[in-house]
């Protein structure tokens, strides 16, 4: 049954992308060298599609489950990384609530490279992948914000 409610909401969710892609190509999408109106629900659409895929692949990949999908019983243990797990909850916020609190110390590049290598670890990925995230996320905002658009982002200490 959970299988049946995964790919309802796939298709919903594909659905729903595929909305937003057609209404965001009616906008224009540049003004200029600058987005216009139609830029961000564009890659919105193209991100919910791409969700929405994995998704969709994810019911039909695994084949038929050989245990029925049952709740874990109140009260039972959960991983350490769990994302409903109060721990990982407040964890979470108190990195977010640093990295805003370090914007203005480290730059905005920095500090959120910080809070994604925390992030990452606080939902059980690796070293390696926590440091790739928090080096590439920040390397892409850059490019997209800082060059092609122009927009000033906060600096830190050491100019980005």
């Amino acid at each position: 049954m959970a299988r049946a409610a995964d790919r309802l909401v796939g298709l919903l969710l594909l659905a729903l992308a595929v909305y937003t892609i057609a209404a965001a190509r009616h906008m224009g999408y540049l003004q200029g060298r600058i987005p216009g109106p139609g830029f961000a629900p564009f890659w919105i659409g193209v991100g919910l599609a791409v969700a929405a895929l994995a998704v969709l692949a994810g019911t039909w990949r695994y084949g038929k489950p050989t245990e029925p999908d049952t709740p874990p019983e109140p009260g039972a243990p959960t991983e350490p990384g769990a994302p409903g797990r109060p721990a990982t909850l407040l964890a979470t916020a108190a990195v977010t609530v640093a990295a805003v609190a370090l914007v203005g110390t480290l730059g905005l590049l920095a500090a959120l490279g910080l809070m994604l290598l925390a992030q990452v670890r606080i939902f059980g990925g690796t070293w390696r992948a926590a440091v790739l995230t928090a080096i590439a996320l920040p390397l892409v905002f850059h490019v997209l914000f800082a060059l092609w658009f122009k927009v000033q982002l906060p600096p830190g200490p050491w100019g980005f």
